[in-house]
């Protein structure tokens, strides 16, 4: 492409900058989902808090992997915020989304008294 003053545009860069962002957001919320599977997994006859509290069983690992979930969705908003400004949030909570419907899920299985097998604690 050529420009109004005869040079060349480049837009590979952002289109490049958006994939990655784009990947990231992803990747935040594919680990963020991961995250809750895994403490569901650990808590399979307890309800677990939506929002505030802490569930009965809750192993190491999920936190760093929470750590993770939220360092790549923060990263990918924090990157987004300067091309479309506020509505980046909004991509953060639909991030969250799955994580959320899995939960509400659980909790409702529980209640029905449904419960998922144990998983197994490492040695």
């Amino acid at each position: 492409m050529s420009g109004v003053d005869g040079r060349r545009e480049s837009r590979s860069s952002g289109d490049m900058e958006l994939l990655l962002l784009t990947i990231s957001l992803i990747i935040g919320s594919t680990l963020f989902t991961m995250s809750f599977r895994m403490l569901s997994q650990a808590n399979p006859s307890e309800r677990i808090p939506q929002v505030w509290g802490r569930p009965t069983r809750h192993p190491g690992r999920i936190y760093a992997t929470r750590v993770a979930a939220l360092t790549f969705l923060f990263l990918a908003v924090s990157g987004l915020s300067g091309s479309i400004g506020y509505f980046s949030v909004l991509l953060f909570v639909l991030g969250c989304l799955p994580a959320c419907a899995l939960n509400i899920a659980h909790n409702r299985r529980v209640a029905r008294g449904q419960h998922g097998r144990p998983a197994e604690q490492p040695a």
